[in-house]
């Protein structure tokens, strides 16, 4: 696969070849499209490994917190000061750990391991802390004050499948099937 070909790694200005394929190679490592990756970091910091979110201690490419970072064995005053491409391998790291990549299944999921985990692990009816809610209403698609996981999974495949090349996932299920 052609890096060139990520969505969103125009946003990358630096290093963005070796950026780009690190990506590719951390997904195959994950059984993960590297797509998915790339709307992920989009999402939460623009792909901008040295953004700190202004109401916390969230940092980095996935907005890693201050006690997940130390998890991971770092800090994020660390993790602001690695270059795009050093912070990828605390993205895998936390993936890894935390043993996430085994519980996705497409785009929404990917999404789910960074924003609430938690709910990887439930059921669509499950519905986020009302805080969770309030934080993020933009995933409220019809504005009720709850959201729930299908709500999540819907909002998110509609944003971003456009994103997804078809054929990418097809084979992304057939090698799954495979092994």
């Amino acid at each position: 696969m052609d890096y060139k070909t990520l969505p969103f790694i125009s946003k990358v200005k630096e290093n963005q070849q070796a950026f780009g394929e690190k990506v590719i190679a951390i997904a195959a490592d994950l059984n993960i499209l590297p797509h998915w990756l790339m709307i992920v970091m989009n999402n939460e910091s623009g792909i901008n490994s040295r953004i700190k979110n202004p109401y916390g201690s969230a940092t980095g490419l996935i907005q890693f917190t201050e006690a997940t970072a130390k998890d991971l064995g770092t800090t994020t005053a660390a993790l602001k000061l690695m270059s795009n491409v050093e912070q990828l391998d605390f993205v895998k790291k936390y993936f890894t750990k935390y043993g996430y990549y085994k519980k996705i299944k497409d785009m929404p999921d990917t999404y789910l391991a960074v924003f609430f985990p938690k709910a990887l692990y439930e059921g669509d009816d499950y519905s986020f802390p009302s805080w969770a809610v309030k934080a993020n209403p933009i995933f409220d698609i019809n504005k009720d004050g709850i959201l729930t996981k299908r709500e999540f999974k819907e909002y998110v495949k509609n944003k971003y499948s456009s994103f997804i090349p078809k054929k990418a996932v097809e084979e992304l299920e057939v090698k799954k099937k495979v092994k």
